[in-house]
């Protein structure tokens, strides 16, 4: 049987565009390989890197021929340009299964399968649900109503149901799964920025799930246990967990990724890199022990970071490759972590930590993220927030607008209070303010982001970084400095030339918004 799974044609983050990196798609080539192993003929498509149109997609699944076309994402803001695959397999050919899956859709199945024709969506881990699924199409049960004895779908019922068939356990032994179908994409386009996640990045990930319940994340809601009945609005509850696959495979994955497709920098993309210290310790001796060097990147929490460090562990770490970690501080004030699910954070372990890595460490890119227009905020308490970033002083402060997506307690919380004052999806960026706080307007929550950025932003720490002797921190900032240069630029000429800002999305106002590559539609 024929499958086609698609990323889509998408309109560009300013800080991702086709300078810069394409990321490659971890769902993709563990999907990918687990559907090839139960013995069907795969096709994977990203259009970004290989800079494929609408049209370009058209005529390839007019000439493929699918039986089922796949297409999924875990970003909101990318809802329509996904669901626009189902629409566009169905005028090919209505007879076309379109299956659908990642964290957005699984959380918001109902939305989504009432604005777009997909016949069923993939609720959780993908492997075992869709080769099941994928095996009953392929002999002969083509009917949504014959997949009820499948778990972990949500499938279209007669009329306007959904039926959703009951939750999947999770894969208690990650090492089982397929080894990851990196031939199936052409991967020398991606990874391919001469600064960006360089020489050479690539995705890869040791674990999944998370050991944390952040009320405004999305990302650890897909690799959760799944309680409750997710017909019900709000209904379902879902509990952290957190696997991970053993050291070796991992490091063999690496070995490949590097021998045959020359990757040398791995962009770990799970949601908590550093969980267990025992692993972690492991991980960077076999490291250690290679005849190969490798850059990696990982999202590290704090409070693991401050264990491991004091463990000797972290010292290790930084030997075997690592070069930039990105910390989720979020917040300057214990009681607003408290209020986010973000349990065993202080910000006074955080403004120690940070400060003590950098002098400790100059090597290491520190990246951390903000969330600003939680609903408490005000001007005076995001001023003390920017005092106290200028305090842990990181290489790339990111200050984001609280945006909640479907699924999350923040999300839940916005709806049934009326916070949520944009339901257009395309612009849950986390660059457009999506709600106001209980003091500030959107557009006062948007003008204090590009204030505080402002404030934070220092070219004399932006020149020293590119000047420094540390290879990998060194293309990291030379990266941020021509992407900012790049972005303002476009900022003004649209703003002096009106007819460039069609390439924008529209948005709260013309600095903000996703870019639309000349590609698009073609």
């Amino acid at each position: 049987m024929r499958v086609l799974m698609v990323r889509p044609p998408k309109y560009l983050w300013p800080y991702m565009n086709e300078g810069d990196n394409y990321l490659l798609s971890q769902a993709m080539v563990y999907v990918g390989a687990a559907a090839r192993a139960a013995g069907h003929e795969v096709t994977l498509i990203d259009c970004g890197p290989a800079k494929m149109g609408w049209k370009s997609l058209e005529r390839t699944i007019r000439e493929m021929r699918p039986h089922v076309v796949m297409a999924g994402d875990s970003e909101t803001l990318y809802e329509h340009e996904t669901g626009r695959v189902f629409t566009l397999a169905k005028s090919v050919d209505p007879s076309i299964i379109t299956v659908s899956g990642g964290t957005h859709f699984a959380q918001n199945a109902m939305s989504c399968m009432s604005r777009y024709p997909i016949d069923a969506i993939v609720r959780g881990e993908g492997e075992q649900t869709l080769t099941e699924l994928l095996n009953a199409i392929d002999g002969g049960k083509t009917k949504p109503h014959e997949w009820a004895d499948i778990p972990g779908l949500a499938a279209r019922a007669e009329g306007d149901g959904v039926l959703f068939t009951g939750h999947r356990d999770l894969i208690r032994d990650l090492d089982t799964l397929p080894f990851p179908a990196y031939d199936l994409l052409p991967m020398h386009l991606f990874g391919a920025s001469r600064y960006l996640f360089s020489p050479g990045g690539v995705t890869i990930h040791h674990s999944r799930g998370c050991t944390d319940n952040c009320n405004f994340c999305a990302c650890w809601l897909q690799m959760s246990k799944r309680k409750g009945d997710p017909a019900e609005e709000f209904d379902e509850v879902y509990l952290p967990r957190w696997r991970t696959r053993t050291v070796d495979p991992v490091i063999d994955e690496m070995i490949h990724l590097k021998e045959r497709y020359g990757k040398n920098c791995f962009v770990f993309g799970d949601d908590t890199w550093n969980v267990r210290p025992d692993w972690n310790d492991e991980f960077a001796e076999k490291v250690l022990a290679l005849d190969h060097s490798f850059y990696w990147f990982g999202f590290m929490r704090a409070d693991y970071l401050i264990r491991d460090e004091k463990l000797g562990i972290f010292e290790k770490l930084i030997r075997s490759g690592l070069s930039h970690i990105c910390i989720g501080v979020e917040r300057a004030e214990d009681e607003d972590l408290e209020n986010m699910n973000k349990h065993n954070y202080s910000a006074e372990k955080t403004a120690w930590l940070i400060p003590y890595l950098k002098q400790k460490y100059p090597s290491l890119f520190i990246q951390s993220t903000f969330i600003v227009g939680a609903r408490e905020d005000t001007p005076e308490k995001l001023d003390r927030m920017v005092e106290y970033v200028k305090k842990l002083d990181p290489d790339f402060p990111a200050f984001h607008p609280l945006t909640p997506v479907p699924g999350t307690k923040q999300y839940k919380d916005a709806v049934q209070n009326g916070w949520l004052e944009e339901t257009d999806y395309s612009r849950y960026d986390w660059i457009t303010p999506v709600m106001g706080t209980a003091t500030m307007s959107r557009e006062e929550v948007e003008y204090k982001v590009w204030e505080m950025n402002k404030k934070v932003l220092s070219l004399w720490n932006i020149a020293k970084g590119m000047c420094s002797p540390h290879t990998y921190k060194r293309r990291m900032y030379i990266w941020w400095a021509l992407v900012t240069f790049y972005v303002s630029v476009d900022f003004v000429l649209d703003r002096v030339m009106p007819s460039r800002s069609v390439r924008r999305k529209a948005a709260l106002s013309d600095y903000v918004g996703l870019l639309k590559p000349d590609w698009y539609e073609a």
